[in-house]
């Protein structure tokens, strides 16, 4: 797996939990995380789950749900990055999880929404529960294609 599938897999991993927290859902997503990680590691079983309460406790507690939702998915993108290098064979069982958190979300937490920016000749290359390939990007020094080309 690449570094970029990888990045990948964890913001949708981190995604998710995230938007788990403030559901019903919650209590089945963290049990199903908290097992998975026990399969893999489990010298970090409890600690995950003081860490998954904490946060979820912190977006409960946030004045703006949205900005502490952000910062909440960077870091538990940052945590799953970190676990999938220790562990590079858990990716796929990682990517079953996931789709099994998903599916327990209510309704309208399925929805995502994304939103990238680019500034200064910047290029912003986005995806949503899928696989983009930018070959453009793995020569050093080319440019990506000018717009309208």
């Amino acid at each position: 797996m690449t570094q970029q599938e990888i990045a990948a897999l964890a913001m949708t991993g981190a995604t998710t939990i995230v938007a788990a927290m403030a559901t019903d859902a919650w209590a089945t997503v963290r049990g199903g995380f908290s097992a998975f990680i026990h399969r893999r590691s489990p010298d970090l079983h409890a600690g995950i789950e003081a860490r998954l309460d904490d946060a979820a406790a912190l977006l409960a507690q946030a004045r703006d749900a949205e900005s502490a939702r952000g910062v909440l998915v960077g870091l538990w993108q940052l945590e799953l990055e970190r676990f999938l290098a220790a562990h590079p064979d858990a990716a796929e069982e990682l990517e079953v999880q996931t789709a099994e958190m998903r599916a327990a979300l209510p309704a309208p937490q399925q929805q995502w929404v994304q939103r990238n920016t680019a500034r200064d000749h910047g290029v912003v290359n986005a995806v949503q529960d899928g696989t983009q390939h930018n070959h453009y990007m793995d020569s050093p020094g080319t440019q990506p294609p000018a717009p309208g080309a």
